[in-house]
């Protein structure tokens, strides 16, 4: 019985820290406000307006997800949150 607990514990406390790390990893402050990575994104794009924005997690960076509504298309734009970069665009027709 005794050797079961120990095999959860040695589970259970590197998930319960992993699911921490990633926590405070996402919801650090970042460099690039929400503002910014809006502005970033409508320029990437060449116009539009941004309909949402929100934190994300894309190619192991901290990001901004920002969907662009231009000329009838809309473009999902993720931006690091520490740099500004545009990391990737896809466009849904």
């Amino acid at each position: 019985m005794q050797e079961k607990k120990g095999r959860k514990k040695f589970i259970i406390i590197p998930v319960v820290l992993i699911l921490i790390a990633i926590g405070i990893f996402m919801f650090w402050p970042a460099n690039i406000s929400r503002q910014e990575a809006q502005e970033i994104a409508i320029s990437h794009v060449g116009g539009g307006t941004a309909s949402r924005a929100e934190r994300d997690f894309e190619r192991l960076q901290r990001a901004w997800y920002v969907e662009v509504f231009h000329i009838g298309v809309v473009h999902e734009v993720y931006i690091n949150m520490r740099t500004g970069d545009v990391i990737r665009v896809e466009v849904d027709w």
